[in-house]
């Protein structure tokens, strides 16, 4: 393949074209998870408090 060549650049260079792309996907990862995490714990511990007091 020749890399000089006008169409080819579309084609052959991968670099930089996920620059960014794990730093974004742990980004959104942790805008969901966290969250979802916080909330889990809380309720786990809101019933363990329940359940020991009760």
């Amino acid at each position: 393949m020749n890399h000089e060549h006008e169409s080819s650049r579309y084609y052959y260079p991968v670099e930089g074209r996920t620059d960014g792309a794990i730093a974004g996907a742990f980004g959104f990862i942790a805008i969901i998870a966290v969250p979802a995490l916080a909330y889990a714990a809380w309720h786990a511990f809101a019933s363990w408090m329940s359940a020991l007091f009760s």
